[in-house]
């Protein structure tokens, strides 16, 4: 066969192969560039790290030469009081926040990563107020901040984006000073206007629905716009704890806000805006967050304060303890709340403490469990709870003791009250009911409930049998053990309890509408002492507040009493009486005192368990984490 490779072929073989040469030569070059860039990306990385470093060791050294004491608060004499009220009155200065364990100090110190929370149940709502869960404040937490917050060490109430405030003696006005630096995530600045906006046309606004918190935020008169960066806080009466009602609720940005309606705010699922660490990435109304998807902030890059090192945080929701588990030792997930079991087992196991930060400790956020009576009407019918020879019948067939070592691993103690110890307001005379199912039944007789035609049915006088509907969240297998031992018990003394189990993001339907008979919940204080009002008084019966079991056994006298008790000795001596009328009446069956139990991977440094609780800002993520 004859060869006609010709001058074109060649023409052709030599173009190809310079297309190669200089393909090669692109390669090369792009190599050596990638190169470049990761070096120059490693060295950026390590300046920032210094920077931080650096910065942190600078900030830690101001403050401890401004620090003028353990609450915070230093010397007004280089400072500006010309915005007092009254000279006579004394004014607390407090430096710049800062961290209780600063991360910045540690060599492996690093910016960046992401740190997954997950939560055991779905928050129907993440916008300010409007959303009261707990999962959702704890994301509120990380995007808004108030005038003063609580310190994670020693609890005492110390001023964040407030630099100082002067409190009337006689408690009828405090006048603060917010921080000159103090920015909204925007950039905007948070200003006394903010604070009177937030009180009167956001709380304090009838469209919205902000029932909650506007009912024991009362004592609040007025806010009054001094200038731009001074506002006063007028009171109705002396009250206890006026000073922590009235630097204790978000301040939110008038500018972001007021562009909506209250209908657009109350059907919005993340309409969350403030001047935190964090911020919600999206804003667009008409894009928000809805239940179901995983919650994402970032970090705010405007943050006018110590910046946290974590760049986003994510919230998702996984119920069940079994999968929860799962996901965090396949690293899908940071941060759980381990059942008693789960935390026992995984902590017994040796090479555990490689994985995990393991934490169990009792902390001013340490809840209680109960079950709440229906003590008022349901659907214009009373329970058989409204009677509290019922309700104490109800404790008294329920073994506690049983139930945390068989249900939460033994690792709790059963609640006395409303207060339980170590807080100087529960009752050091009270103990728990026992476990006594034969008074139980005794008392259910004298109010009227027996077995009348022996079918093993208690039965009133008009022969409507004693049963009743129990609502809880769905949940994991502790739920289900939980609701299990209550059906259980009170079939064993002739009462018919049904289930009814609900999805978390119901419940505040739920208990709005009174529309349950007996149901399971925990609270948790948000202060070192928690005003009683916004649970127990028979005001918080009204407009759905947090009174839901509807009850109203003269617990009015002593709620009043404590805050107008402004002595801490005396008023501790009412909180006593009023644990007492509890004790008495069983609104709720207190079943036990729950430590926080956590899991937090070892993929994160600095944590530290305080008696606040958590301070997840100071977090770090090791290096290979870090991004």
């Amino acid at each position: 066969m004859q060869n006609k490779f010709g001058l074109k072929d060649f023409v052709l073989l030599v173009l190809v192969i310079i297309v190669m040469v200089f393909s090669v030569l692109a390669m090369r070059q792009d190599d050596r560039r990638w190169e470049q860039n990761e070096t120059l990306v490693a060295k950026i990385d390590s300046i920032e790290q210094q920077l931080a470093r650096l910065e942190g060791k600078l900030e830690s050294g101001i403050i401890v030469s401004n620090s003028a004491g353990s609450n915070g608060s230093s010397s007004g004499a280089e400072r500006d009081e010309s915005w007092v009220r009254d000279p006579n009155v004394e004014v607390v200065w407090f430096d710049m926040p800062g961290f209780a364990s600063d991360p910045r100090q540690n060599d492996d110190y690093r910016v960046g990563g992401t740190f997954q929370e997950t939560f055991e149940a779905q928050p129907a709502k993440l916008t300010p107020v409007l959303g009261e869960d707990v999962y959702g404040r704890r994301v509120q937490d990380q995007v808004c901040e108030t005038l003063a917050d609580y310190d994670p060490v020693t609890l005492e109430l110390r001023g964040w984006l407030a630099e100082a405030w002067q409190y009337d003696p006689n408690g009828y006005w405090v006048r603060v000073k917010i921080r000159d630096i103090a920015r909204f995530s925007d950039g905007e600045p948070v200003t006394a206007e903010d604070v009177r906006w937030s009180f009167h046309d956001y709380i304090n606004n009838p469209e919205l629905e902000t029932e909650s918190l506007r009912s024991i935020l009362t004592q609040i008169e007025k806010v009054e716009v001094i200038s731009d960066k001074v506002v006063e806080i007028q009171f109705n009466k002396p009250d206890a704890y006026n000073l922590q009602s009235a630097l204790g609720f978000y301040i939110l940005p008038k500018h972001f806000y007021e562009q909506f309606t209250p209908t657009q705010i109350n059907q919005a699922t993340a309409l969350t805006m403030g001047s935190g660490p964090f911020k919600f990435a999206n804003l667009n109304p008409d894009n928000q967050w809805t239940p179901g998807e995983t919650v994402v902030l970032v970090r705010n890059e405007q943050y006018w304060g110590v910046k946290p090192a974590i760049s986003e945080m994510r919230f998702n929701v996984i119920q069940e303890d079994v999968p929860k588990l799962t996901a965090f030792t396949n690293g899908e997930t940071d941060m759980i709340n381990p059942s008693a079991p789960q935390y026992l087992e995984m902590t017994e196991r040796a090479d555990w403490e490689e994985k995990a930060h393991s934490l169990k400790w009792l902390n001013m956020r340490s809840g209680y469990l109960f079950i709440g009576w229906q003590c008022g009407p349901r659907d214009g019918k009373l329970t058989p709870f409204h009677d509290k020879r019922v309700r104490q019948a109800m404790t008294l067939n329920l073994d506690r003791e049983q139930m945390i070592r068989d249900i939460w691993a033994g690792l709790d103690y059963v609640a006395v009250g409303p207060n339980n110890p170590p807080s100087p307001a529960a009752n050091p005379d009270i103990d728990p009911w026992p476990y006594d199912p034969e008074r139980a039944l005794e008392l259910l007789a004298e109010a009227g409930w027996q077995d009348r035609d022996g079918n093993g049915i208690l039965e009133n006088e008009d022969g409507t049998e004693f049963e009743f509907e129990f609502t809880r969240a769905s949940g994991g297998q502790t739920a289900e053990r939980m609701q299990k031992y209550i059906v259980d018990r009170c079939a064993a003394i002739g009462i018919r309890c049904t289930p009814k189990i609900v999805d978390w993001a119901l419940y505040d339907q739920i208990l709005k509408n009174r529309d349950f008979d007996a149901i399971t919940l925990g609270w948790s204080a948000s202060a070192p002492e928690s005003d009683p009002k916004q649970i127990w008084h028979t005001d918080s019966i009204q407009n759905q507040g947090h009174n839901f079991i509807q009850w109203d056994g003269g617990q009015d006298q002593y709620i009043d009493g404590l805050k107008a008790e402004l002595d801490f000795d005396k008023r501790m001596k009412i909180f006593h009486q009023f644990h007492s009328l509890v004790h008495e009446e069983q609104p709720y069956t207190f079943i036990r005192v729950v430590p926080w139990k956590r899991f937090i991977s070892k993929d994160f440094a600095n944590v530290h368990p305080y008696p606040k609780g958590l301070e997840q800002r100071e977090f770090y993520a090791a290096p290979m984490q870090a991004n």
